[in-house]
């Protein structure tokens, strides 16, 4: 081998490494750079969620999906149960979340009660409720309590993190909104509710009916983590099925989900057919959430029922 091909192999070395400190330079800047403004927003889902992760202190802690976050009123919980309230519903998120924001909540301090509102439905497997962990990305390195819960994603978590802009890649959009004054206006919340104001229209109510799925053994592993930590932190925990403009038929996965809490003597109420939301369209803002006047009839009613079964 001649020397000039050495030196060939020394330039193509040298300007290989030259591109991958540049690559690692630019990452870890751009990455630094969306941290900030992520952890810096003060308005929107990622506030909220950085906030019940990190913050809130409340005796009564809210878990769920959207239908959690537009149905748990604040002020009626308050003035009924004597106790504080921050409601940690995201929208499209469910078990895997909810879990991620207890074991982080629990592992701060103890609430008082906790309610999580879910669906039974939530119980089958989807490939999508995985991919939505991407979410819980940014706290990854620093909560090894959701850690582990991320690592559900994929066996390659671990490897794409090495990338400091990796956690941030899908949620730019939402950086820029939650750090805009205009967002706070745009969707405004209280301890966490939010209101929706709208009535639903001209809707035909549906049936529906699951006779059988896959089971999400995950989701089940995490259901039954958080009723066990629940009783050995003496948190008095109740599984709810909030209403919703749809009848069920013989619910394959509502028959799971009540005989887990039956077999570990967890209350579980299913208002989901409730008759006074069947029969009173005005409560909903559309088939799956309540507006504003549902919320505030079916947050009354579980308290009652939270007070007759106490």
């Amino acid at each position: 081998m001649t020397s000039s091909y050495f030196r060939q192999i020394i330039r193509f070395i040298s300007k290989f490494l030259l591109i991958v400190s540049l690559t690692l330079v630019c990452d870890r800047g751009i990455g630094t750079i969306l941290r900030y403004f992520y952890f810096r927003q003060e308005s929107g889902a990622g506030y909220r969620t950085t906030y019940a992760i990190d913050s809130t202190v409340a005796d009564i802690l809210i878990l769920g999906s959207s239908r959690a976050n537009h149905s748990y009123v604040p002020d009626i919980f308050e003035e009924s149960l004597h106790y504080s309230f921050f409601n940690t519903g995201r929208e499209g998120n469910f078990i895997f979340y909810n879990y991620a924001i207890f074991k982080s909540v629990t592992g701060r301090y103890n609430p008082k009660l906790v309610i999580v509102d879910i669906s039974p439905g939530e119980l089958i497997y989807s490939v999508a409720e995985y991919e939505k962990l991407s979410l819980l990305l940014p706290y990854y390195k620093s909560h090894p309590e959701i850690g582990h819960i991320v690592d559900f994603k994929s066996p390659f978590e671990k490897v794409k993190l090495i990338s400091a802009i990796y956690p941030y890649n899908s949620l730019i959009l939402q950086i820029g909104m939650g750090n805009l004054d205009l967002n706070k206006k745009r969707v405004s919340d209280d301890k966490g509710y939010v209101p929706i104001f709208q009535v639903m229209k001209n809707e035909k109510i549906d049936t529906a009916k699951i006779s059988t799925c896959t089971i999400d053994e995950n989701e089940i592993r995490a259901l039954k983590d958080i009723i066990s930590t629940c009783q050995q932190q003496k948190i008095d925990l109740i599984f709810v099925y909030s209403p919703i403009w749809s009848i069920i038929q013989d619910s394959f996965c509502n028959t799971i989900l009540s005989e887990l809490c039956s077999v570990k003597g967890i209350r579980y109420f299913d208002l989901s057919n409730s008759p006074a939301f069947i029969n009173n369209p005005d409560y909903f803002a559309d088939i799956r959430h309540l507006n504003d006047e549902g919320a505030r009839v079916f947050s009354t009613m579980l308290i009652d029922k939270i007070l007759q079964n106490n």
